[in-house]
Formats: C-alpha cells, structure tokens, sequence
C-alpha cells in the first residue's frame, strides 16, 4: 500500500504518527499522578514546605523571602532550589502555628509553570505538608479567602 506513495508522503505521515504518540504521552503523564513529573513536582513543593518550617524552628520567626530558606537544609537537599523557586509561587504565611498538622487548611506554595499546570489544574502544598493536584478555580478560591485572614 505504501509503495506507491511518495517519500514526502511517507516522511509526513511519519512525523504524523511521532507527533501522536508524543501527545498521547503528555496526555498520559497529566493523568498518571504517579508519573515522574507529577512525582517532582510534589517532591519539590514538600521540599519547600518543610524549609519553611525549618526556618521558623530555627529562628522563631517565619521565612519572608528566599534568602531566609538559604539558612535552612533546603540548599543541601535540592541544589537547583533557586532555580525550581522561580516556578512556585511561595505564600509566606505569616499566621502558621508551629506543627504542620494545624496548619492543613493554609497553603503554602503552588507550582505555577510547566505543561501541566497550563492544563487546568495546580499542584499545591498544604501547611501540614501534604500535597494536592487541584483545579485552579478552586486554587484561586482559596487564595483569595487566605488572603482575608488576619496576619
């Protein structure tokens, strides 16, 4: 069936069916919260999460910038933190309580880049550091009922 076909045709449909499987692997990754850029990104945000915690044990005061989380263990634990820093968004809550586990309904960061946040839903960390894959209406939501708390 193909020999009579020209090259170009055979070349196109080629790329065709590589750009097919491309997008049927993307597709698979953003539904796979197993996969490996799902599992970076949660990985990453608990990173953060638990920096900021650190820095508070630490100091007794709550990390305002970056600089503050170059003081904690978090440079050891990801040396691209910097570099991964630029694709969240980190809240810097003023009004956590010291363990994690009290402080499960304010955000902490979400992940702002990528593919896959593009798509409609966010990965965010949680004060008690769990992380969620969560629609961003919802995400803008809470953003904006956090914003109302008292600092």
């Amino acid at each position: 069936m193909l020999s009579g076909m020209g090259t170009k045709w055979k070349v196109l449909m080629a790329v065709g069916v590589l750009g097919l499987l491309w997008v049927g692997r993307v597709a698979w990754d953003y539904f796979d919260s197993d996969s490996i850029a799902h599992q970076a990104m949660q990985v990453q945000l608990k990173l953060f999460g638990s920096a900021i915690y650190e820095y508070h044990a630490a100091t007794g005061r709550w990390p305002v910038g970056l600089d503050d989380l170059a003081q904690t263990s978090l440079p050891q634990k990801s040396y691209v933190w910097r570099q991964t820093a630029s694709t969240l968004v980190l809240l810097w809550p003023q009004q956590l309580k010291a363990d994690p586990n009290e402080n499960g309904g304010l955000l902490l960061a979400y992940w702002r880049g990528g593919l896959f946040n593009e798509m409609g839903r966010v990965w965010v960390c949680w004060g008690d550091l769990r992380t969620e894959h969560m629609p961003e209406t919802e995400l803008r939501a809470k953003l904006k009922q956090q914003a109302r708390l008292p600092q």
